[in-house]
């Protein structure tokens, strides 16, 4: 694992009171095409809690280069080429790339910020008993996996 990538999640992890596991799955694992072919990259995930999702690339031996993220309440974001789409009902993003370039051969990753609310819970002070309430908290997590790496090979001109 890139040493970037792993302290970027310990970091995120130690920011949390407490961690629950979310998976997050991408297809395809690799990816052949040709240049100026379209590419579609899909990430899926499993927790309804979701406060944006967002696309990394990561060139060999660099850290990751932020591509787009996308809130929770919006379907579609675009810059440039880039198109991520959002579909909370499926629990799924696609990640579009349009007449593809060689540049675009790398790896790409999709994470996931998550967010549950706790309710609150009563405790029991030790000093005088008296019952107290917690606040409310969130609890936010980040699932990040690597997706698909993209190589390119030559068009012939079929």
């Amino acid at each position: 694992m890139d040493k970037s990538l792993s302290l970027l999640i310990l970091w995120l992890q130690l920011d949390c009171e407490v961690s629950t596991k979310q998976d997050v799955s991408q297809s395809p694992e690799a990816l052949n095409v040709r240049e100026g072919d379209s590419v579609v990259l899909n990430c899926t995930y499993t927790d309804s809690a979701l406060y944006f999702l967002q696309w990394f690339r990561q060139d060999p031996g660099k850290g990751l280069t932020s591509l787009l993220s996308i809130q929770a309440n919006q379907k579609e974001q675009a810059s440039g080429r880039i198109t991520v789409s959002l579909d909370k009902s499926s629990r799924h993003s696609a990640l579009y790339i349009a007449a593809s370039q060689h540049s675009d051969s790398t790896t790409y990753l999709c994470a996931v910020r998550h967010s549950t609310q706790r309710e609150p819970v009563p405790s029991i002070q030790t000093a005088d008993g008296a019952p107290t309430m917690s606040c409310l908290g969130a609890e936010e997590t980040f699932s990040i996996k690597k997706i698909s790496t993209l190589t390119f090979f030559p068009d012939r001109g079929n």
